[in-house]
C-alpha cells in the first residue's frame, strides 16, 4: 500500500506578553561648568526618578516622574543618597504591585502619608532619630519626647493628622513649660531644639512640606559653669582625697592632665591606651575618636592603675575600683557613681555648687595659660599653644572659654585715666 506525504500546517500561534512597566531611573539635574555637565542643585536644576507605566486605558508605555521631595535638599552629595534611596523605594512599590493610574490598597500604609496622625508621624520621626543619636542623647530626650507626646494628648491633638500641626501648637507648648517656671532657659532651649529636630526628620521624609519650627527663637541662655579652684582649695582637696578617696583622685588626675570631660574618662577602656605612642584615643562629644598625649604625670597615674593589658575590652575605671567590666543601662550612671562621691569631699569642704568635677579641667586650663604667658608667650601665642591641649576646635572657642574661666583679664589701667574723680 502507497503512502502519500502529508504537509502538516507548522504555524503556532504566539502570544506576547507586554512589559507592565520599565526600570525605575535617576534624573539629575545639571549645568554647564567649564564646558562640562555637572550635577546642580540650583533653583530649577529639578532631580526625580522616572519609569514607564502602560496605560490601561490607552495600552501604552506612559512616563511617571517622582520628585519625592527630593529638591529641597540642598547639596549635591545629600540629594545624591536621597534620590537612590527614593529609586530604590519606588521600584520596590511597583514589585509589590502599585499602579499610578488605580488606588491600591494592597500597598504597605507608610506610603500613604496622608493617613499618619500627630502622635504616629512624631513617633516614626522620634524612632528615625534613634538610630543616629547616641546612646546619652537618646537616653535625655527619651523624656522630653513623652513629656511632649503626654502635652500633645491633653490638648486633644495626637490623633489629628500632621498637617494640622503648626507652629503655634508648638510655641504654646514651650510657652507651658516656661509659665511653670520649673526649667531654665537652656532646659527650654533642649526642648525646641528636640522638636526641631523632629520636624525635619518629617520633612526630609516627605512626609510635611516644611520646617515651621525654625522660627521659634530661641531664649537667652545663662548656664551656670563651675569655677575654677584656689590654690589652697586645691591644696586642701588633694589631702583629703588622698586619706579618704584615692581612687577618685585618679580619676580626677585623668580629667586634669589629659583634659577629658568625666563622662570620656568613663568611656576609656585598656585597648584604648597605647604606651608604644603614649596616646589615648577616646571617644569624645563631638568626634567618633579624639587622640589624647598621655604626659609624664598622666603616665604615672596609668601605672598606679595596674592595667591588665592581656583584657582589653576592661574599663579602666569602674565601680569595683579597679579596671574591670562595667556596662550600665545609662551611660550618665557612670559619671554620677563618681559625682557622688565628690559630694561627700565638697560636704566635707564646704565647697558650694560653683564647683564641680569640670572645675579641674577649668583650674589647670587657667594654670597652663598663666603659665605659658610668664614664660614669655604673647597671649596669642599662649592661646595656639593652648588649643592643642584642649582640643577646642577653634580660637574664637578657646576665647570664649578662657573668659568664662576668668583667663584673659586687663592689666591694671589705673594710669591711663587722664581724670581724676
Amino acid at each position: 500500500m502507497e503512502h502519500k506525504n502529508k504537509t502538516v500546517s507548522s504555524f503556532v500561534s504566539l502570544y506576547t506578553f507586554k512589559k507592565l512597566y520599565s526600570k525605575v531611573k535617576i534624573f539629575k539635574g545639571q549645568k554647564i561648568v567649564d564646558g562640562k555637565k555637572v550635577p546642580c542643585v540650583d533653583i530649577g536644576c529639578n532631580w526625580y526618578v522616572y519609569y514607564s507605566y502602560r496605560n490601561p486605558y490607552t495600552k501604552k508605555l506612559q512616563r511617571i516622574i517622582v520628585k519625592g521631595g527630593v529638591n529641597r535638599i540642598k547639596t549635591v552629595t545629600e540629594r545624591t543618597i536621597v534620590i537612590k534611596e527614593l529609586q530604590k523605594a519606588v521600584t520596590r512599590w511597583l514589585q509589590d504591585g502599585y499602579n499610578p493610574f488605580t488606588k491600591n490598597p494592597n500597598i504597605n500604609n507608610d506610603v500613604d502619608i496622608s493617613k499618619f496622625t500627630i502622635k504616629e508621624a512624631l513617633q516614626l520621626s522620634y524612632n528615625e532619630k534613634c538610630k543616629v543619636w547616641s546612646e546619652s542623647t537618646t537616653t535625655h530626650n527619651k523624656s522630653s519626647f513623652d513629656i511632649f507626646i503626654n502635652w500633645l494628648d491633653d490638648k486633644n491633638l495626637s490623633d489629628k493628622n500632621i498637617n494640622e500641626l503648626s507652629k503655634r501648637h508648638i510655641s504654646l507648648f514651650l510657652n507651658n513649660l516656661t509659665s511653670k517656671k520649673i526649667i531654665t532657659n537652656v532646659t527650654r532651649n533642649n526642648y525646641r531644639r528636640l522638636v526641631v529636630s523632629l520636624i525635619q526628620q518629617l520633612v526630609n521624609d516627605d512626609i510635611i512640606k516644611h520646617n515651621f519650627t525654625n522660627s521659634i527663637p530661641k531664649l537667652k541662655e545663662n548656664p551656670k559653669k563651675n569655677k575654677p579652684f584656689s590654690k589652697q582649695q586645691l591644696i586642701d582637696i588633694k589631702k583629703y582625697l588622698i586619706a579618704n578617696d584615692p581612687y577618685l583622685f585618679k580619676y580626677i588626675q585623668f580629667v586634669m592632665y589629659a583634659f577629658l570631660r568625666p563622662i570620656e574618662v568613663t568611656r576609656i577602656k585598656v585597648k584604648d591606651i597605647n604606651l608604644i605612642r603614649s596616646v589615648i584615643e577616646v571617644k569624645t562629644k563631638t568626634e567618633r575618636n579624639s587622640t589624647v598625649l598621655i604626659i609624664d604625670k598622666l603616665k604615672t597615674v596609668i601605672d598606679d592603675l595596674d592595667i591588665d593589658y592581656n583584657n582589653a575590652e576592661y574599663h579602666i575605671f569602674t565601680n569595683e575600683f579597679k579596671p574591670g567590666i562595667w556596662n550600665t543601662h545609662r551611660e550618665k550612671s557612670k559619671t554620677d557613681f563618681f559625682i557622688r562621691r565628690f559630694k561627700k569631699l565638697k560636704n566635707k569642704l564646704n565647697l558650694n555648687e560653683d564647683y564641680g568635677i569640670y572645675s579641674f579641667r577649668h583650674t589647670f586650663a587657667l594654670d597652663l595659660y598663666n603659665s605659658f604667658v610668664k614664660q614669655g608667650l604673647t597671649q596669642l601665642e599662649a592661646k595656639h599653644k593652648l588649643m592643642t591641649i584642649t582640643r577646642h576646635k577653634s580660637l574664637s572657642g578657646l576665647e570664649n572659654y578662657l573668659r568664662d574661666i576668668g583667663a584673659v583679664l586687663p592689666k591694671d589701667y589705673s594710669s591711663d585715666y587722664t581724670v581724676d574723680f
